[in-house]
């Protein structure tokens, strides 16, 4: 499975440890069964997700729609490893056959709470069904760095001036978070004549991305040149733009992402972090600030949050008013690295999936039951502070309690159950 959106596009030059996780979903009841992949669901921040369903009639959904590899039919060759079998088989832990994702020929052949019948792992507690696997959906996140001549003050401590402290910080939180979110980078002002330009995407929004966004910040120097566009000798760019005219063009530079492409997926979240050393320049709000450009993301259609993280003599009041405007509350503000680095993380944190997309499309959205740690008591589906469908995307998202449980890791293992209003055995 690979479900992560790229080749997506990027703002006009005018204008949050969770793993791709792998998830299992079980369909019917009291027929055929199903198994995992043998090498177990993958682990998000300590979460281990399966999610089984538990209704319809096996014989109408074949194991070869799963992934045409799987035909009940038992062994494929004898094998030692995973490694020995053809791409979507496995080796049967027990016969140390190749098999099939649903197929098996003893019972520990199969996952724990499984048993063996006519070839086909099946769960036990009296519902059962086929395996399917689906992905965690990450979110994108797209990082929008101050770049105006101010960048350039020291950050007392630390023989670092506050561009060079914003880059260690964005390459520690991309670094972290590389495989959990999807991440690009923009930076504002475009460092145009006149002053007041929105911003350009200088790394598209795309997965597993950090090294991109490093190897820009690489060769780039926290020193300002009159279009931001000098060249030291080393063959860094004087990134800041250092212009004389009014650069800071917070609001101009959210307001140009409003219909970006890369930030309109509406089966994930989408976010903006803004990263700033100063108020918002004056001269550059004659047709949206700060707290309108964060307004006009967050009521799209898919809406659009903004984050904001303040540093030097970055403006508290206005940052809390971008924070509102783009439904994230409240600013952060850091001046030492250290600080700065928990900060970005902490929203990455904030940003990171709650949302599992469905290979399969559940036959009636009434019949699905969530659970978390096999308590039978299940997690409401509530807007609030549960868990909704989207018929649209086909994904379930959590909400509120729910979602943070398992940011936090406090929730172990997720059971996404079709027909069957209790956890699966085992």
């Amino acid at each position: 499975m690979d479900g992560n959106a790229d080749g997506r596009g990027s703002m006009p030059s005018t204008g949050l440890v969770l793993g791709a996780g792998l998830v299992s979903v079980l369909l019917g009841c009291g027929g055929d069964g199903g198994r995992a992949d043998d090498s177990g669901p993958t682990s998000l921040t300590g979460i281990t997700i399966t999610a089984t369903a538990t209704d319809g009639d096996p014989t109408e959904t074949s194991a070869a729609s799963v992934d045409g590899t799987a035909d009940g039919t038992g062994g494929g060759g004898p094998c030692e490893t995973d490694d020995d079998c053809p791409a979507g088989q496995h080796c049967g832990a027990m016969s140390k056959q190749c098999l099939g994702p649903i197929d098996c020929v003893l019972d520990n052949d199969c996952d724990e709470g499984f048993t063996c019948e006519e070839g086909m792992c099946t769960i036990g507690g009296g519902c059962g069904g086929f395996v399917f696997s689906f992905d965690e959906v990450p979110p994108n996140l797209l990082i929008l760095l101050d770049r105006s001549g101010s960048m350039d003050g020291d950050v007392p401590g630390t023989g670092m001036n506050r561009w060079e402290v914003a880059r260690e910080a964005i390459f520690g939180v991309t670094t972290q978070f590389n495989d959990a979110i999807d991440f690009g980078l923009a930076t504002y002002s475009s460092c145009l004549p006149g002053g007041c330009s929105p911003g350009d995407i200088v790394v598209p929004i795309l997965p597993v991305n950090a090294p991109l966004i490093q190897s820009f910040l690489d060769n780039t120097a926290g020193q300002g040149s009159l279009n931001g566009q000098a060249m030291n000798p080393d063959g860094t760019i004087r990134y800041l733009c250092d212009s004389g005219n009014p650069e800071t063009s917070t609001g101009v530079s959210l307001d140009a992402l409003v219909g970006e492409p890369s930030l309109q997926d509406p089966t994930r979240t989408n976010a903006v972090l803004l990263l700033t050393d100063g108020g918002e320049s004056s001269e550059c709000t004659g047709s949206v600030n700060g707290p309108a450009g964060a307004a006009n993301l967050l009521n799209q259609a898919v809406p659009v949050q903004t984050f904001a993280v303040g540093m030097g003599g970055a403006s508290l009041s206005q940052l809390e008013q971008i924070a509102m405007a783009g439904g994230t509350g409240q600013p952060y503000f850091a001046d030492q690295p250290a600080d700065l680095q928990m900060a970005m993380a902490a929203i990455a944190s904030s940003v990171t999936s709650c949302t599992f997309q469905l290979t399969e499309v559940p036959p009636n959205a009434n019949e699905i039951y969530v659970f978390f740690d096999d308590d039978p008591a299940g997690v409401p589906n509530d807007p609030a502070n549960g868990w909704t469908y989207d018929s649209t995307t086909n994904t379930i998202i959590f909400h509120g309690a729910a979602c943070q449980a398992i940011q936090d890791g406090s929730v172990v293992g997720i059971d996404i159950v079709y027909g069957c209003n209790m956890p699966p055995v085992g």
